[in-house]
């Protein structure tokens, strides 16, 4: 059996750096105005919920994909601040 060879990812990245740019076009952004920096700062609290409603609240960010945290600090903000963001 003949050996494979592997990937090299150096030989890769030195690849990318020596195409023409007209591969990657030109983009203009301001950074700035990305959302990851206008987010609101986390806290790290300890909170204790009802086994009951965790459990919900977990089944629900399962099937949707997000993590149960990021649920409770949506809902949460939309209840308490009408947040439009969330």
């Amino acid at each position: 059996m003949a050996k494979r060879n592997k990937p090299n990812l150096k030989n890769a990245l030195n690849k990318v750096d020596n195409m023409s740019d007209s591969y990657f076009g030109k983009i203009d952004i301001d950074i700035k105005s990305l959302p990851c920096f206008s987010k609101p700062t986390k806290e790290k609290i300890t909170a204790n919920f009802d086994a009951d409603l965790l459990e919900t609240i977990r089944s629900i960010a399962k099937k949707n994909n997000v993590s149960y945290t990021s649920l409770i600090n949506d809902v949460l903000r939309k209840v308490f601040i009408s947040d439009k963001k969330a």
